[in-house]
């Protein structure tokens, strides 16, 4: 996640890890949360600010004051809550700049007060970054006591005898914060609900690019399937599908988004996305799913990108994923193009096929099963759609409720 993430801004995945590491050393004393709902909070404030990626506030973060809070609090809320694990935890996101006072909204105990916690601890970070010390960052919440922060959050942040002195260095050297990721196991569940996570968090910047990897994964799974693949080698394609484009998040939106042919100098950045990719995946995540994910443009006759390889070299799973990210390039809307028709992906990938530049067994398959690939296709997009659409529909609710919230 941090590695996917810090390709937009790498600022705002340290400022959350610092958060994360406040947020642990003041609730481990207090025996408040067992050690897997200790993890999933010290993972919430990690990605507390996630919706600045959407709204591009990731500046005015940094700044120790600042009145317009709520745009990213809303979309980080949102986006925790439709596309991620921490769906019972994100209500705290919504309200993390909210004043202990006005957050009358939230009926869940747990909620208020990790919302406190966070913004205590947002702000204990910000208040280092903009040279302040322990000392007057204590004085701050003691003058705000009441104000901003609750009597009993006070205390408990004062009586943690957290500091941020040195926080910068201390967060990568306290052995007892950093093992403790480790040493508490994510469910295959929730493990595969964060490779997720981290593919709906590029569409904070490409509408088109969500709907085109499930249909890729999809597509992938659809064609192993019936080429007869194992069901454990078949969720390693999946799985490789699902990452496929995860580079795309280090891809300027211009380019993402752009309705017109890219001129040279902007297809060389749009090809970037494979190295990316590889940077975000190498050394955390199986080798073979990492050479499918980053395989996809590769061409048999070694005239593909990034590391030109030939036949020999592009494996029989790295060729399922090629044909199946361009059977939904082609089916799929983008910003640039229409969705194309049957005989129109038949005869793309029939003319790539006879050029011998993608498996032509494969390729036959998906011709032959195009009917049964799109119905799978539609099934499984449709709930993605549906959730992006309760989320803008929510985001609106937001909107237009924040006065009486914080007024009432």
């Amino acid at each position: 996640m941090r590695n996917a993430l810090n390709c937009v801004d790498a600022r705002l995945m340290d400022h959350g890890k610092r958060v994360a590491y406040l947020m642990y050393k003041v609730l481990k004393p207090q025996n408040m949360f067992d050690d897997r709902q200790l993890r999933d909070i010290c993972i919430l404030a990690m990605l507390h600010d996630v919706g600045a990626y959407k709204t591009e506030e990731i500046d005015k973060l940094l700044v120790f004051e600042t009145r317009d809070v709520w745009e990213h609090s809303i979309y980080g809320y949102l986006f925790l809550k439709y596309f991620s694990p921490l769906k019972d935890l994100s209500p705290a996101v919504l309200f993390h700049h909210t004043n202990c006072n006005e957050i009358n909204n939230l009926d869940n105990e747990t909620h208020r007060t990790l919302a406190q916690l966070l913004s205590m601890s947002d702000r204990a970070d910000i208040f280092a970054l903009n040279k302040g010390n322990n000392s007057g960052f204590q004085d701050y919440i003691k003058k705000n006591r009441n104000i901003k922060y609750r009597d009993d959050i006070t205390d408990m942040y004062l009586s943690s005898r957290v500091t941020i002195d040195g926080i910068f260095d201390n967060v990568n050297s306290d052995d007892d914060f950093n093992n403790f990721f480790y040493n508490t196991p994510l469910s295959n569940e929730k493990a595969s609900g964060y490779i997720e996570m981290i593919i709906y968090s590029i569409d904070f910047r490409s509408s088109q690019t969500v709907i085109h990897t499930v249909a890729a994964a999809c597509t992938a799974a659809m064609l192993a399937s019936l080429l007869g693949v194992n069901n454990n080698d078949i969720k390693k394609i999946k799985t490789g599908a699902m990452l496929h484009d995860i580079g795309k998040i280090g891809i300027p939106v211009s380019i993402l988004e752009s309705t017109s042919k890219l001129n040279d100098m902007d297809m060389g950045i749009m090809r970037r996305h494979v190295e990316i990719t590889e940077k975000i995946l190498e050394g955390n995540v199986d080798d073979e799913i990492m050479n499918i994910a980053v395989r996809h443009h590769e061409k048999l006759d070694g005239s593909g990108y990034h590391k030109k390889l030939g036949a020999g070299d592009i494996t029989f799973f790295d060729r399922i994923v090629m044909i199946a990210d361009i059977f939904s390039a082609l089916y799929g809307a983008r910003s640039y193009k229409e969705s194309f028709s049957k005989e129109r992906v038949v005869g793309i990938l029939s003319d790539l096929s006879g050029k011998n530049l993608i498996d032509p067994k494969i390729t036959s398959t998906a011709i032959e099963n195009y009917e049964v690939i799109i119905e799978a296709i539609d099934a499984e997009s449709a709930p993605v759609i549906q959730a992006y659409n309760l989320m803008n529909e929510e985001y609106h609710k937001i909107r237009g409720d924040i006065n009486s919230w914080v007024h009432a």
